[in-house]
């Protein structure tokens, strides 16, 4: 049964093993077992086929042992994209928008996977609240991680021409109302007046005049920029050494929005995008060790918090998607 998940699946639960697994940085080994309690696992065979492309998904899955192939599948013709490998987590769009699966996985190998689904993060939420928020934060870093990645690879594409400008940019806001399954100013509301006062004293605060760049706000990885008021907008750059930019790839954040392009815009010369406040801008920078600290001292405030940031990650994710294939 699921009490005893880790001693069905065959595995030594201690700090080597968590710490090559995804879904669990940041938590002890304690915790770790008791995040893989709400979970069930599933063995597959060697060429065991996990879910189609086109599928409906609702599930997410940490590869324990083994590897999974990612694959598109055409006319007969199979692409390979990436083999997963122990540790590694896929399938977390499922897990909050039951999305369509834009790709097939099968078992490279001999495969256990640990499956997550939102029937398994009810009760952690409400049993433990500080193991749910680190799994939340966890989710959060790979989705930003998968944003840039997606956001770069669209900006890599060069056939855009000037004529098409005008189309495409309201076919990308009817796009972002579809694809919005929850709105930021509904989530900062949802919080409560109490609930975000004390989230302001675990960010930092950053004033921004209107027409500045946000050059002066350190990008470390996992952090995370809200905007509490005003617009910014982030363009992609040309060249670094540039200042002319890439037609028609922008993106504009507004109130209480979270700014997940802001990956884009590193301090040095690989940055593929830069952020100018359109008006006069406040917003809040989460740092990782923060969000942490809020996991372990306000538990219950960090897991819907951290949900929330994750839902809204997925939504960017996937109108970057809906952009890269619409192209």
């Amino acid at each position: 049964g699921l009490i005893t998940v880790w001693d069905y699946v065959g595995l030594k639960f201690d700090e080597e093993f968590i710490a090559g697994i995804d879904l669990f940085q940041n938590m002890t080994v304690r915790e770790a077992k008791i995040a893989s309690l709400m979970a069930y696992p599933e063995d597959l065979k060697q060429g065991g086929l996990l879910f189609s492309e086109g599928d409906i998904g609702d599930e997410m899955y940490v590869i324990l042992e083994g590897s999974i192939s990612i694959f598109l599948e055409k006319n007969g013709k199979r692409t390979d994209l990436v083999r997963l490998e122990k540790g590694n987590t896929f399938g977390e769009m499922g897990l909050f928008r039951k999305a369509e699966r834009s790709a097939s996985a099968e078992a490279a190998e001999k495969t256990r996977l640990l499956v997550v689904n939102r029937d398994c993060l009810e009760p952690l939420k409400k049993r433990n609240p500080k193991i749910a928020a680190k799994l939340f934060l966890n989710l959060a870093n790979r989705l930003q991680l998968s944003l840039k990645d997606t956001d770069e690879r669209l900006l890599e594409q060069k056939d855009f021409n000037l004529s098409s400008l005008e189309a495409k940019l309201n076919n990308d806001e009817k796009l972002a109302e579809q694809e919005v399954s929850i709105k930021p100013e509904d989530l900062w509301e949802n919080l409560g007046a109490k609930w975000r006062q004390k989230l302001q004293s675990f960010s930092e605060t950053h004033k921004v005049a209107k027409g500045k760049r946000l050059s002066k706000i350190k990008n470390n990885k996992g952090d995370f920029l809200f905007i509490t008021s005003g617009t910014v907008e982030i363009a992609s750059i040309v060249s670094p050494k540039s200042d002319s930019f890439s037609v028609g790839y922008c993106w504009t954040r507004k109130d209480f929005d979270l700014i997940g392009e802001f990956a884009l815009c590193t301090a040095n010369e690989t940055a593929t995008a830069r952020a100018i406040a359109r008006q006069d801008s406040t917003l809040m920078q989460f740092a990782e060790a923060k969000l942490i600290a809020l996991a372990e001292q306000e538990s219950r405030l960090a897991a819907q918090f951290l949900e929330d940031v994750v839902c809204l990650l997925s939504d960017q994710l996937a109108i970057a998607d809906k952009r890269l294939q619409n192209h």
